[in-house]
C-alpha cells in the first residue's frame, strides 16, 4: 500500500489562492485534496463571497456555515489579507516567495494595478507559476467584460445548441458547470506547467478563460459545425423516446437508451417490456422513431410505470441494456455501490459539524485520496500559524495589522 492517502501525491507543492470566483476556488480545492499545501487568501472582515451564499448549515447566515464555501474549500488553510493595502501586498509577496503556484481570478489587469503582476511575482520567485482565471481571458476585445457561469454558457454556444427544448427559450445548466470545467482545465494546465518547470527551471503565466473552457469541451456543439458546417440546435432529445427522453416509473424517472442492444434495439426492448408493437417498421430507425415519437412514447411509458427505479435498473443492466436512472440526492448518498467503494468521506468542521463529501472520482491504489482531507477553513483560521509561524511576525506586529484591517 502506498502513502498517497497519508501525505497526498502533491504534498511537496505549495499553492496560494487569491480567487474570487468558483472556478479559482475549485481549481485550488482539486490541488489541495491531492495534498498540495494550499493557503486561501480572503479579504478581512467579510471573507470570500461564497461564505454568504445560502443554504447555510443550521439555516441561519453564518460565514463559516455557507454550504457553497464549505464544498469548494476542503483541505485548505485560510488567512485574511487585504492585498489592496501596501502592507497587505508586501505580506502577499512574502508568501509568494515560497510558493510554487498562485491562483487568481481578478479582472484582467487588476493584479498589475495592485503591484502583483506576473513580473512582480516572478521578481521575488522566478519559479512561480501564476494561473489567472477570468471569464474571457487576459486579453482580447471582451477581456474586461463582466461575466458569470450563465454568460459563459451563452457566449460559448450552450444555450443556443445544447440545453433546453427546441420550441422553448434557451435554458442554462445548473451547478456552475462552466466554472468547474475551467477549474479542472486550470489543474491540468498547472500540472503541465509543473512538469515543464522540472525541465526548464522556470515558471510561467497560465491564462484560463471560462468561456473558452466551455467551447473547448467536445460536446457535439462546436466541433460538428467547425468540421462540417452542420448547425446543431437544442432540443435533440425532445422527440427521442429511446435516447434522451425522461420517462416516469412507479417511484421516479429513467432515461432509456439503445446502447447494449447490439443493433437490435427495438427487438431487445420489445422482448423486455413485452410489447410486440415495438417491432413495427416505423420504429426501426432512429429517424423513424423521431417521426413517430408520440406513438412510441405511448407504447413504452405505461410499461415503465409498472417498475420501481432500482428494480428496473437491475433487470435491464443484467441483460446488458443501458438506462439512465434519475436518482435523488438522497438516493445517491445512500447508494450501496458508492458505499462499498468508499466514495464519500466524512470531515469534521468546528462550526458546521460532520459533513459528508463526495470524493474526487478516482482512487490511488484503491485509496480515496480525500481520506486525508480536512474541512474548509474558518475565516482567518490560520492567520497566526502562517504569519507568525511561517513569516516570523511577532504578536505586536499581528496586532497592528489587525488594527489596520490589513489582516
Amino acid at each position: 500500500m502506498t502513502n498517497v492517502a497519508m501525505d497526498g501525491i502533491l504534498s511537496d507543492i505549495k499553492v496560494l489562492e487569491l480567487a474570487h470566483a468558483p472556478s479559482g476556488a475549485f481549481c485550488a480545492k482539486l490541488l489541495a485534496d491531492q495534498g498540495a499545501d494550499t493557503v486561501k487568501v480572503e479579504p478581512p472582515g467579510s471573507g470570500d463571497q461564497a461564505r454568504h451564499e445560502p443554504p447555510f448549515i443550521g439555516g441561519k447566515p453564518h460565514p463559516d456555515r455557507g454550504t457553497a464555501f464549505l464544498a469548494m474549500n476542503t483541505s485548505k488553510r485560510g488567512v485574511t489579507l487585504d492585498v489592496t493595502q501596501p502592507a497587505g501586498r508586501d505580506l502577499f509577496l512574502k508568501l509568494v516567495s515560497a510558493a510554487d503556484v498562485v491562483i487568481e481570478s481578478f479582472k484582467p489587469g487588476q493584479m498589475g494595478s495592485l503591484g502583483l503582476s506576473y513580473e512582480a511575482l516572478k521578481a521575488g520567485n522566478p519559479n512561480v507559476i501564476l494561473l489567472s482565471i477570468s471569464y474571457f481571458g487576459q486579453y482580447g476585445p471582451y477581456a474586461n467584460y463582466e461575466g458569470d457561469d450563465l454568460i459563459a454558457q451563452a457566449m460559448g454556444g450552450y444555450l443556443y445548441a445544447v440545453t433546453g427544448s427546441a420550441d422553448k427559450p434557451p435554458m442554462g445548466t445548473a451547478l456552475q458547470q462552466m466554472e468547474q470545467t475551467a477549474g479542472r482545465n486550470g489543474v491540468i494546465a498547472i500540472m503541465a506547467a509543473l512538469l515543464q518547470r522540472e525541465q526548464s527551471g522556470a515558471g510561467c503565466h497560465i491564462d484560463v478563460s471560462v468561456m473558452e473552457a466551455a467551447i473547448a469541451t467536445p460536446s457535439g456543439l462546436i466541433h460538428p459545425y467547425s468540421f462540417t458546417g452542420r448547425n446543431p440546435r437544442r432540443g435533440s432529445g425532445d422527440a427521442n423516446v429511446m435516447d434522451g427522453m425522461h420517462l416516469p416509473t412507479r417511484d421516479g424517472e429513467v432515461t432509456l437508451t439503445t446502447a447494449g442492444t447490439g443493433g437490435r434495439s427495438m427487438e431487445v426492448w420489445s422482448e423486455f417490456i413485452g410489447e410486440l408493437r415495438l417491432l413495427d417498421p416505423k420504429f426501426a430507425t432512429r429517424l423513424s422513431r423521431q417521426e413517430n415519437w408520440e406513438e412510441l412514447r405511448d407504447l413504452v411509458a405505461p410499461k415503465l410505470k409498472e417498475w420501481n427505479n432500482l428494480d428496473l435498473m437491475r433487470e435491464t443492466m443484467a441483460r446488458g441494456l443501458v438506462i439512465g436512472l434519475v436518482q435523488s440526492p438522497q438516493q445517491v448518498l445512500d447508494s450501496p455501490h458508492l458505499a462499498e467503494r468508499g466514495f464519500f468521506v466524512e470531515l469534521e468542521h468546528a462550526e458546521a459539524g460532520t459533513l459528508k463529501y463526495p470524493g474526487p472520482g478516482f482512487f490511488f491504489d484503491g485509496v480515496n485520496p480525500m481520506q486525508a482531507s480536512r474541512a474548509a477553513p474558518r475565516l482567518g483560521e490560520h492567520n497566526a500559524e502562517i504569519y507568525s509561524g511561517q513569516l516570523g511576525l511577532s504578536n505586536d506586529e499581528l496586532s497592528r495589522l489587525y488594527a489596520a484591517y490589513v489582516i
